[in-house]
């Protein structure tokens, strides 16, 4: 075994030993979501210590795949009915949310705390594994767009997760989910794993978790056929997606940033906030409790929302709804208000800005 190897096996083992540990203390304490929760922390640690992790690059797509299904699980006919019927109550909420991070973004770019590009791209309050992908395209740098964009990902998850633990009293847990021992799991399975052959076609940053997604309320919606998500899948995922959010933050990544790491933080925290106070009018017009409405207008990401509404007992599918609904708007406005607002900014921003439409020919 080269040295290299046995690098990455002391590396992977620590990284393992220490995701364990972190995830049985959340446990044990109550948190929800310890699989998800546990797993980032120690990727952070040893991320921030220096180790490269090697986590093999078709694993986060295989979890997004198994996370698609966990919201697929919960959009059913019903709730797509009644998403249409609400339909104003559902867009009212989700610009909200687009309103007001871009608007933090764009007081960032204004300050030149970031580049002006980078922070109105990294102010997405979603999608972020896309945003990441699309954002280079567009003249914006990728590297600080992902610290933006994994910063809010790994605040609102910790704030999500503490909120919800503090809140709840009696915790739910995945399980629920694979209840009903009568029902087969091998379609979830299935799906997965053509999910896994069809990504690769789809230039995409979001298509594992979009073809899952739809393929699970093909079969479940379409077709009526359902089944159960087994524990010993989802488990794995939750892991994998702690990993994946935690790598992120090397310590190259935090020293090239750390002077605009206080004022990213303070918007990032500025962001959650004014979204749980958007969740107080959203739960009394949608009828909901005050903990879904929080949860739905959570500017995390959807896989990690998903992971930590699919640990609490609240109204799940009016949840995943929103952050669905959030989710495919990103993806198809967030790009032109990134660009539209950047060609406002001053100095070499609007130059950058003039640039940006001639940038994805070369991308």
């Amino acid at each position: 075994m080269t040295t290299r190897a046995r690098r990455r096996v002391r590396t992977l083992a620590g990284l393992g030993g220490l995701s364990a540990l972190l995830t049985a203390g959340l446990a044990l304490a109550g948190f929800p979501a310890a699989f998800l929760v546990g797993p980032m922390i120690a990727a952070i640690i040893v991320a921030v210590s220096g180790a490269d992790i090697p986590l093999d690059r078709r694993l986060p797509p295989l979890a997004q795949a198994v996370i698609g299904q966990l919201m697929a699980h919960s959009l059913t006919l019903k709730v797509l009915h009644e998403v249409a019927a609400q339909w104003a109550i559902f867009l009212g909420g989700v610009f909200s949310v687009i309103v007001l991070s871009f608007t933090l973004g764009w007081i960032l770019a204004r300050l030149r705390v970031m580049p002006g590009n980078v922070a109105l791209w990294g102010a997405s309050p979603g999608a972020a594994t896309a945003m990441t992908l699309l954002c280079e395209s567009y003249g914006a740098d990728q590297r600080l767009v992902a610290f933006m964009v994994y910063l809010r990902v790994l605040l609102v998850t910790l704030a999500t997760s503490i909120v919800s633990h503090l809140v709840v009293t009696t915790r739910g847990t995945a399980l629920t989910l694979t209840s009903g021992p009568d029902l087969p799991w091998w379609p979830c399975l299935a799906i997965v794993a053509v999910t896994a052959l069809v990504t690769p076609l789809v230039r995409l940053g979001a298509a594992p978790l979009l073809l899952s997604l739809a393929g699970g309320l093909i079969v479940q919606t379409g077709l009526g056929f359902h089944y159960r998500l087994p524990l010993w899948l989802l488990a794995p995922s939750y892991v994998i997606i702690g990993w994946m959010i935690g790598r992120r933050f090397t310590g190259d990544v935090v020293h090239h940033v750390w002077r605009a790491l206080p004022a990213v933080t303070l918007s990032t925290s500025i962001l959650i906030l004014g979204c749980a106070l958007l969740s107080w009018p959203l739960a009394h017009i949608a009828h909901v409790d005050l903990l879904s409405a929080y949860l739905a207008t959570s500017p995390g990401g959807a896989d990690s929302v998903a992971i930590i509404a699919a640990s609490t007992p609240i109204d799940m599918p009016f949840v995943m709804a929103m952050q669905i609904a959030r989710f495919m708007i990103l993806i198809v406005v967030a790009p032109g208000i990134a660009t539209y607002l950047t060609r406002f900014l001053p100095g070499e921003d609007a130059s950058a800005a003039s640039q940006e439409g001639r940038k994805p020919d070369s991308a």
